[in-house]
């Protein structure tokens, strides 16, 4: 299923890191620039997990992209477990590619 940014977050850039405030759970997070990077994509439209490996592996450095399914994985994880980031429905993904 396509995952898709939670409503309401706060966003705040410093230097190379990001904080983002959740204002449900008031939490904060600081973000490096690749899970922000994915935050940031799944911010302006629904994605699949094989559409963030894809984004990840045309952002890494050749050397890097071998590793770019399990750095994708991992990132996804993690920012499910902070609530950042959700499941949506099939439908949602299809919609928004058919809109101008």
């Amino acid at each position: 299923m396509p995952l898709v940014a939670v409503d309401g977050l706060r966003i705040r850039h410093f230097d190379d890191a990001t904080v983002v405030f959740h204002p449900l759970s008031w939490d904060a997070h600081l973000l490096n620039p690749a899970a922000f990077a994915v935050l940031e994509l799944l911010l302006q439209a629904p994605h699949s997990e094989s559409e963030i490996i894809e984004f990840l592996e045309d952002a890494l450095r050749d050397e890097d992209r071998p590793q770019a399914v399990a750095h994708s994985e991992k990132l996804i994880s993690e920012l499910r477990s902070l609530g950042l980031i959700r499941q949506t429905a099939d439908s949602a993904i299809d919609a928004n590619r058919r809109d101008p």
